[in-house]
């Protein structure tokens, strides 16, 4: 890997590689995220309640991996929004003109890429969340059939649907 000039920008406390190591390290956790998110949602399609469990921890644990490393970059975007004298509010995009022309192209690829992966993520998470509401209702729907006594719904005041179901706990996972 060619080194880029340091000398554009010398008050910096990092060079373009570590940026780019960083940038490269969230693009694989978000795609992993992405791949775990699937996985995630067959196991809901196909009902596996014990295989949902252990993904939804590896899920958890891929977020906060992901999320790490978004603070990371934040940190890195701050410190040089400082440097180029820019709001420290500025994100990664707006700050790509002000590095070294060479650079430029690779960067806003990267960028690119880490967003439509975030956007798929957030859709993703999206769908198995109303999967799982569905199914929720469908299982509600299901034990109230087979035994009516031990679920009934009123309307609260507020107008919501209310759930007397005893002590019976609901399928209501988050991803």
């Amino acid at each position: 890997m060619s080194t880029y000039a340091q000398t554009t920008v010398p008050h910096l406390s990092f060079t373009w590689e570590d940026l780019l190591v960083l940038l490269r390290d969230e693009l694989q956790e978000y795609g992993s995220l992405l791949g775990l998110l699937s996985a995630q949602q067959q196991s809901i399609l196909e009902r596996r309640p014990e295989s949902l469990l252990e993904i939804n921890q590896t899920v958890q644990t891929q977020m906060e991996a992901s999320q790490i490393l978004q603070k990371r970059r934040q940190g890195f975007v701050s410190s040089l929004a400082n440097t180029f004298g820019i709001s420290q509010e500025s994100n990664l995009s707006e700050l790509i003109p002000h590095f070294p022309d060479v650079t430029q192209p690779m960067f806003e690829s990267l960028v690119e890429e880490i967003n439509n992966l975030i956007t798929k993520v957030r859709s993703k998470i999206e769908q198995n969340q109303r999967l799982l509401s569905r199914l929720s209702e469908v299982t509600d729907q299901i034990l109230s059939i087979t035994n009516p006594s031990s679920h009934s719904k009123t309307y609260s005041r507020s107008g919501n649907v209310h759930n007397l179901a005893g002590g019976r706990s609901s399928i209501n996972e988050s991803a």
